[in-house]
């Protein structure tokens, strides 16, 4: 392995993951990706700290450097391999995107990290990895729904979030939705949201990438 090889740290049960490894897959960039497994807590061990001391994941090593938080990292890679086409151009394409960016985090992700750790990850390997108990997180999942339907896809207007061009926003947002097919969530309310989201599916690297939640989904 070179100084120049990408490794991605992380678990594709992680959705900032997914939408990096899903990222680097569609346009054939060659990566590593090395497991730190959420349910054996491997990013809490000294090991990955010393990757990244936040101990979280993703994070991703290029060329001795090492990067975290996945739309830092989805922003960096779109420039680095010039990728424009998917962060934009112009500042005024880049404001578009980061738009739905910085209102992810409290707009729909808070919610459904949460409503996910409650119904699966909570369950299945304890509190003591993921001890969220957002009592608002299954009202404020589909408050988060309806503004992306509405507000982000225009009610099916627009093709992607931020109009007629697939950009990082796709990634993220997909793949945070993803998750609640693990919990058997209904999504059929949301037809806006259900034709974007078959549209990202018929994308390369969708399969791999989201081969995790797939398998949960089929369990249940």
């Amino acid at each position: 392995m070179t100084d120049n090889t990408i490794v991605l740290y992380g678990d594709l049960l992680s959705q900032p993951v997914r939408a990096i490894y899903w990222f680097l897959a569609i346009n054939r960039i060659d990566f590593e990706l090395q497991e730190i497994l959420l349910g054996k807590k491997e990013a809490r061990t000294e090991g990955f700290s010393k990757i990244n001391p936040l101990q979280k994941m993703p994070a991703l090593k290029y060329k001795g450097e090492i990067y975290v938080e996945s739309h830092n990292i989805l922003r960096f890679l779109s420039q680095e391999f010039n990728l424009n086409q998917y962060y934009g151009e112009t500042l005024k394409e880049k404001t578009k995107v980061d738009t739905y960016l910085d209102w992810h985090h409290l707009g729909i992700r808070t919610y459904a990290q949460s409503l996910f750790a409650q119904k699966y990850l909570m369950p299945k390997f304890g509190t003591g990895l993921y001890n969220d108990r957002n009592l608002n997180a299954e009202e404020g999942v589909p408050i988060g729904l309806k503004q992306i339907e509405n507000v982000f896809l225009k009610n099916g207007e627009n093709k992607y979030i931020v109009g007629d061009r697939l950009t990082i926003a796709d990634f993220s947002c997909y793949c945070e939705l993803k998750q609640l097919e693990g919990i058997n969530f209904d999504f059929t309310p949301y037809k806006g949201i259900e034709k974007w989201r078959r549209q990202m599916e018929s994308l390369e690297g969708y399969k791999e990438s989201n081969i995790k939640i797939n398998e949960l989904a089929s369990q249940k």
